[in-house]
């Protein structure tokens, strides 16, 4: 799967449960949280997809953060 930001802690879970065996991201969940602060609607849980994955029975390739400046670049006016 490929995604613009790291996947949260429930995205994760499903993608885990789909059995998906790769994950590539862009933007980090940890910078997400920096770009959204303590927006009311979006309160970021910042939990690392890998830890998520590591929790599993399954191995579950993750790559990422990639291209992290120009993914963020993405989130800009959406906060």
């Amino acid at each position: 799967m490929y995604v613009s930001a790291e996947p949260c802690a429930m995205c994760a879970g499903a993608a885990y449960w789909t059995g998906l065996g790769r994950v590539v991201y862009g933007l980090s969940e940890a910078k997400l949280k920096e770009i959204t602060g303590n927006h009311p609607e979006s309160p970021t849980f910042d939990l690392p997809c890998r830890v998520v994955f590591g929790a599993g029975q399954r191995k579950v390739t993750v790559i990422g953060p990639c291209l992290e400046e120009e993914a963020a670049k993405l989130q800009e006016g959406a906060w």
